[in-house]
């Protein structure tokens, strides 16, 4: 794999050195992605998914029963269904969202509440200099949306590092 969220030698024993221990300890990586990380290279290396030698896997965010995976630029049209079924099913997982790691919120966004569709996205520019934007999703969709208001702003924050506002109208 291109990119992992731990050293390859951390993932693979269970042992983490110092600077993965830290992020360990910050919450920056996850039990659970340390062990997803883990099943990627033996998939790997076993020859199961080879492909999965060109991606990088950056997160996992286990929400609920919906896991986000954020994946490298065009890595998200390499993976396949196989490999997402696999995952779902060792995992016992409902609801598999992949994300392309970025610092912009519209892909986000877009990949949180599909189906649904942004109507606008705005960029709102604060008095104390800071940028936030706000999204404007139609009323009618938001029962087709996995997540409230309140989460899917704290998830595009946490995935892509943009402050956003959520709006249904």
């Amino acid at each position: 794999m291109n990119f992992l969220p731990a050293c390859e030698t951390c993932i693979k024993t269970g042992f983490l050195c110092v600077r993965c221990q830290e992020k360990f300890d910050e919450g920056e990586i996850t039990p659970f992605e340390l062990d997803l990380a883990k099943d990627f290279i033996e998939l790997e290396e076993n020859g199961k998914f080879p492909y999965l030698s060109e991606i990088s896997f950056y997160k996992a965010i286990d929400y609920q029963d919906v896991v986000i995976l954020i994946v490298g630029k065009g890595d998200k049209i390499k993976i396949t269904q196989k490999l997402l079924n696999w995952i779902k099913d060792v995992y016992e997982i409902d609801q598999l969202i992949l994300i392309e790691k970025t610092n912009q919120p519209r892909p986000v966004v877009e990949a949180l509440i599909a189906p649904a569709r942004i109507i606008s996205l705005n960029e709102i520019f604060l008095a104390t200099g800071d940028l936030e934007y706000k999204a404007v999703i139609n009323k009618q969709d938001k029962n087709r949306i996995l997540f409230t208001k309140t989460e899917l702003e704290e998830l595009v924050e946490e995935i892509s590092g943009q402050k956003i506002r959520i709006e249904f109208i």
